[in-house]
């Protein structure tokens, strides 16, 4: 959690135990802290990255780099999002072509609208040509291409990173598709993109993207992020999102809430929706625009080395792709060995002693986010206030 979320969410608390009824709230909701006497600006300082709903949505879009008639949605969970663009994904798609690098839970909601609307989802084995036999940008790209053919999709879902940290060449497989078959609509999952590694690839080619606050961004608390605006299907998406909004069938309520303060068309019968997610996603922000996080241009910048394992970890080695669809997400596999850890309590505890926090998996691989250099991190708390 950077900075500015931090103080965000202390002083929403504090504001919510003062002032709990203030006929001053849902004008400041709509149009943002400079809304506010200044009585209020002096109590609640840590709320002064807040813009209002229509704020936060313009440096979101500013900060992913999207067109600017790009539309941006918030959600509490960045799964209604998903299933948003699912709907409208099957509503002109017959057959959606995805890989095994995809988010369980996101992959389960895409078979689960495919199967209510007598649809199909493909799904093509991507990761261990990636990790274990070396597969390059060009092997991809081709096996996508030709799988996308013979299949007879024409749709595509697809991350820009997956969790385990292959990048994926999402504008060379868009355009090698569109130069044998036709493409209906693209559905990007960038949760482990944003604020990571450069949108603009993504955003040149998709329907549909995905994101969320509480990864790369770094607000801890999670809003889930969606920008859409390709000609094709805009006023797809726009109608489906107002059709569902009127007729209250909206699941996230914070994306029903923020949809109706933006076009004053409150009716008074939504669910309660956790607003705090927004005061801390705004922060993270504005973080993020006094001192931009590095994205990763070239693995090379990022050296294995710089992990720094002690000694007794030695044994885990990097289970990486190849230096084009490398990220700041590394894998790492444990040596066969009489001591290798069998479960991932025992993998997390083992790192633990070392004073690692990683994620474990049950076949002795560990995931680890590299963060950035120490010199950037201490930039980052400087710009935040804390130094």
């Amino acid at each position: 959690m950077s900075p500015a979320p931090q103080r965000a969410q202390f002083d929403f608390v504090r504001l919510a135990a003062e002032e709990p009824s203030s006929l001053y709230f849902e004008q400041f909701l709509r149009d943002g802290y400079g809304a506010w006497p200044t009585s209020y600006q002096r109590r609640f300082p840590g709320l002064s990255t807040w813009l209002g709903v229509s704020g936060l949505k313009r440096s979101l879009q500013r900060l992913a780099n999207a067109p600017d008639d790009w539309r941006v949605l918030l959600a509490n969970r960045s799964l209604s999002l998903v299933r948003l663009a699912a709907r409208c994904q099957f509503r002109v798609c017959r057959n959606v072509l995805a890989t095994d690098l995809s988010w369980p839970t996101y992959q389960h909601a895409i078979e689960r609208q495919a199967a209510r609307t007598d649809t199909r989802v493909t799904t093509v084995p991507l990761r261990a040509a990636i990790l274990q036999r070396g597969w390059t940008v060009d092997d991809v790209v081709n096996d996508l291409a030709e799988a996308f053919v013979a299949r007879r999709c024409d749709g595509l879902f697809l991350p820009a990173v997956d969790h385990l940290g292959i990048r994926l060449p999402i504008r060379l497989i868009v355009e090698a598709i569109q130069r044998r078959s036709e493409l209906r609509f693209v559905l990007i999952d960038a949760a482990q993109a944003f604020c990571h590694v450069p949108l603009d690839d993504c955003l040149a080619v998709a329907d549909f993207v995905v994101a969320g606050s509480h990864k790369w961004l770094g607000a801890y608390l999670p809003t889930g992020i969606g920008l859409f605006g390709h000609r094709r299907s805009r006023e797809l998406i726009e109608h489906s999102v107002k059709r569902l909004r009127t007729s209250g069938r909206l699941s996230d309520p914070l994306l029903h809430f923020t949809e109706q303060i933006e076009t004053d068309e409150m009716d008074g019968h939504s669910e309660t929706a956790n607003l705090a997610t927004l005061f801390t996603c705004a922060g993270a922000v504005c973080d993020q625009q006094v001192r931009p996080t590095r994205s990763l241009a070239s693995a090379a910048e990022w050296p294995l080395s710089g992990l720094n394992l002690p000694e007794s970890l030695r044994e885990w080695r990097p289970l990486t792709p190849c230096p084009a669809m490398q990220s700041r997400i590394v894998l790492l596999e444990a040596a066969d060995s009489p001591t290798r850890p069998a479960s991932a309590d025992l993998v997390r505890q083992r790192w633990l002693k070392e004073g690692l926090v990683i994620t474990g998996y049950d076949d002795g691989c560990v995931r680890v986010s590299r963060p950035l250099p120490p010199a950037e991190r201490n930039d980052a708390l400087t710009a935040g206030g804390v130094l």
